[in-house]
C-alpha cells in the first residue's frame, strides 16, 4: 500500500499474478517466463525479505506486465468481435493507429515473410510488439503490404452454413 508491501518475502508468479484468456497459448510461457525472474530475484534477496518483495516487485513489472498487458489488449477487441459476429452484427472497423496496423499486420504477414518473421517475435513472446513495430521501414512496410492485398479468409463453412449443418 502506498509503495510499500503489505507483506514481505511473500511473491506471486504466474496465475496468482495475472491471468489470461488461454486462446493466444501464452500462459505457460508467461508464467515460466516470472518463474525464471523469481528464480533470480530469490537468489539476489534471499537473506533479505523486503528487498527481495520489492525486487521481484520491480522484475515482474518489468518483464512480465507488458506482456499481460499486451495480451489483454489484443483479447479484448477479439472478444468484441467474436460477440458482434455470434450476434449478427457487422464486425467493427478499428479507428485507432495501433489497432489499424494490427489489422493490416495479419493480412501482410500472409504476403511477405519478412513481415511473418517479425509478427512470430511477438507472437512466440521474443520481442514485444511496440519493439518490433519500432523498427524502421516496419510498420511502412505492413501498411503497404496490406494495402495491395486482401485478407485471406479461413477455410471452412460461414456461421450461417455451419448453423444450418448442424440444424
Amino acid at each position: 500500500m502506498d509503495g510499500v508491501p503489505v507483506a514481505t518475502g511473500v511473491v506471486i508468479v504466474g496465475d496468482s499474478f495475472a491471468c489470461t484468456n488461454p486462446s493466444l497459448g501464452r500462459g505457460i510461457a508467461i508464467g515460466l517466463m516470472h518463474a525464471l525472474g523469481t528464480v533470480e530475484v530469490v537468489r539476489q534477496h534471499l537473506d533479505n525479505p523486503l528487498a527481495l518483495t520489492l525486487a521481484h516487485d520491480s522484475m515482474t513489472e518489468t518483464r512480465v506486465t507488458p506482456w499481460y498487458r499486451n495480451t489483454i489488449a489484443i483479447d479484448r477487441p477479439r472478444l468484441a468481435q467474436l460477440k458482434a459476429f455470434i450476434e449478427g452484427r457487422p464486425e467493427l472497423q478499428p479507428t485507432d493507429p495501433p489497432a489499424q496496423i494490427a489489422n493490416a499486420l495479419l493480412v501482410a504477414t500472409m504476403y511477405d515473410a519478412d513481415l511473418f518473421r517479425a509478427a512470430t517475435e511477438f507472437r512466440s513472446l521474443l520481442a514485444l510488439p511496440q519493439e518490433v513495430m519500432a523498427r524502421p521501414g516496419v510498420v511502412d512496410r505492413i501498411m503497404e503490404v496490406a494495402g495491395t492485398h486482401e485478407a485471406v479468409m479461413p477455410p471452412g463453412p460461414s456461421r450461417e452454413e455451419l448453423l444450418h449443418m448442424l440444424a
